[in-house]
């Protein structure tokens, strides 16, 4: 009962936001559901009369009037039918546009702690594989409802004037139509849900024969079988419960369809008899007959339409669910804007951290002032917390305890545009962008009209510059293999256009994570002289493992387990010989 209301709800809900945006249309649509409904009774109706005119050889009585609407609405029902079917796709255009983009904003305003959330990860990649199609076919399956209730209606009238048991007797028989396609409709929705993690299992596994740098390794270390061996097990693992439920469906269906038959048995027969007793016209036994053939398709499409509109009922609940959620981090009604004229000092104070459903502390009670201008670096070795500052630096997860403060404000109580208009990070995993050279470093910045001189300008100081200006079409050169003129760069290369996009930014605090990873020694020599001559009041923090680059840095700050264990110029540290002077030395007799 509860999937029902959800049903009804569901209609309203999708009724009123495309009345909104399209009324004439649905006027338009239910208009012509109108005209269609009615036009096979009158197309039957006047067939029967002009059978009835033949059979009594009445030939001057009205036959060639009937015989010119007889033809006349065959050519209207076509007609109508071509207008229906085109404005059935201009409202198939309409609902795509409108809930394809609506899903992109919503995806664009969700939390990154959400993303990282596997359950709701369950709910994403059912309304990917389901949400826009299953809205649009919903939608659409309305006007198909509507049409077969008024064929209902209209055939019921016809039928009760005549034989009230004949309209009953049929209505009952078609029944087991309706169940069997409720019971499937819901079958395949818990499939889908109870399968999600096998279904997302099976999605990332395929995306390794999409990803050409994943395909390779699989090559050369001869996978592919045992990777399509592994997708075929979580595909056929999934349809099994689909085929299971199918072979249950072609069961229903079958006696669903014996049953339906016996009712139009009986109503033939009846009518048959009545003819031969000459109480009913030979038209008029065609005319009644082709009403209960049109009663049986419409009840039946009804009963069909509406288990199906039960199952696709759940998918768009899954897809509202998604568009309704809540940011899990609160946003402060009015937050606090940072002064874009001036670099903010940041402190963390007392931070301690753990990733949802975890008790295990990441961060433990850390602490830093970080002042304005500052070229801070901070060291450890792998899963020791760097990158997790970071995420809590930009507010995708608000600390377990403790607090961090921008410019002397909580960030939890920050106007994070405000915040993130002064950010330029570069994570290791870094977007590399399928544009042209100049829109893939001006995106960098989309605020503002994008400049070509600043994006050469970035480029020199990425050291991009030096393969950008041998490439065919420079800075017009398009990115990317699957395009037409297209250029795959080199790992390295793209690194430099990552970080080129990060200096175009001209952020007053720069947060780079690894960032020449792939990059040369001497380019890398270069770009860190690049950071040296940044003005005086911008703010770098910089996270690399190696200690070449970190040792330019003002100050170095080392963590391990989570927590601030040193912190001090290179020489300070190496005097101090603790971990970072372990970990240096280790690095330096590697180039002895």
């Amino acid at each position: 009962m509860a999937a029902w209301k959800q049903l009804v709800a569901n209609t309203g809900r999708l009724i009123k936001t495309v009345w909104h945006d399209k009324r004439w249309l649905i006027i338009m649509l239910a208009f012509f559901v109108l005209l269609l409904s009615g036009s096979s009774f009158f197309i039957s109706g006047s067939r029967g009369l002009v059978i009835n005119k033949l059979a009594d050889l009445d030939l001057a009585a009205g036959l060639w009037f009937w015989v010119a609407v007889m033809v006349a609405a065959t050519l209207l029902v076509g007609l109508i039918q071509i207008v229906n079917e085109y404005l059935g796709r201009q409202l198939w255009f309409y609902i795509e546009a409108k809930f394809e983009l609506d899903l992109i904003r919503k995806r664009s305003q969700i939390d990154v702690a959400t993303y990282e959330n596997p359950k709701l990860n369950d709910l994403f990649n059912k309304v990917n594989e389901n949400g826009v199609w299953r809205v649009r076919s919903f939608i659409d399956r309305q006007f198909f409802i509507l049409q077969n209730i008024l064929e209902v209606v209209i055939a019921g009238v016809i039928l009760a004037v005549v034989n009230w048991w004949i309209l009953l007797i049929t209505a009952i028989t078609v029944v087991p139509t309706l169940i069997t396609e409720i019971k499937y409709g819901h079958l395949v929705w818990g499939i889908h849900s109870a399968r999600a993690e096998t279904r997302r299992r099976y999605w990332d596994t395929r995306g390794y024969f999409n990803r050409l740098s994943d395909l390779m390794e699989l090559k050369l270390f001869q996978n592919l079988g045992h990777f399509r061996q592994i997708i075929k097990n979580l595909f056929m693992a999934f349809q099994d419960d689909e085929r299971r439920g199918d072979r249950k469906r072609l069961w229903h269906q079958l006696g669903s369809l014996f049953v339906s038959n016996l009712g139009l048995a009986a109503a033939t027969i009846w009518f048959v008899w009545q003819v031969v007793e000459g109480n009913l016209l030979i038209g008029t036994f065609t005319f009644l007959m082709a009403s209960i053939g049109d009663l049986r398709q419409s009840l039946s499409g009804l009963f069909r339409n509406l288990g199906r509109q039960y199952q696709d009922s759940l998918f768009v609940t899954d897809l509202f669910r998604l568009l309704d959620l809540k940011p899990d981090l609160p946003q402060p009604r009015a937050g606090f804007k940072l002064d874009a004229a001036n670099t903010p000092e940041i402190v963390f104070d007392q931070v301690s951290f753990s990733y949802p459903d975890s008790s295990e502390l990441v961060l433990k009670n850390f602490s830093l002032r970080i002042p304005p201008g500052e070229k801070l670096a901070l060291i450890g070795i792998n899963g020791v917390g760097k990158t997790t500052l970071v995420k809590l630096l930009c507010r995708f997860y608000d600390p377990t305890a403790g607090r961090i403060l921008i410019a002397g404000h909580d960030l939890r109580e920050i106007d994070l545009d405000s915040w993130y208009q002064m950010l330029g990070i570069l994570f290791q995993d870094y977007s590399r962008y399928n544009f042209t050279v100049s829109d893939a470093i001006t995106v960098g910045r989309t605020s503002e009209s994008p400049s070509l001189i600043r994006a050469k300008s970035a480029a020199v100081a990425s050291e991009a510059d030096t393969f950008i200006e041998k490439w065919e079409h420079g800075y017009e050169q398009m990115l990317g293999k699957w395009f037409t003129s297209g250029l795959e760069p080199s790992t390295g290369q793209w690194q430099k256009l990552a970080l080129a996009r990060t200096f175009y930014r001209d952020p007053r605090v720069l947060v780079l994570d690894e960032p020449t990873s792939s990059i040369d020694a001497e380019a890398e020599a270069k770009i860190f002289a690049k950071l040296e001559s940044l003005p005086p009041d911008r703010t770098v923090i910089l996270i690399s493992h190696r200690f070449s680059t970190v040792r330019q840095a003002n100050r170095i700050a080392v963590l391990e387990n989570g927590a601030l264990t040193e912190l001090g110029s290179h020489n300070a540290l190496i005097k101090l010989k603790g971990t970072y002077a372990k970990l240096f030395n280790l690095q330096a007799r590697g180039y002895q």
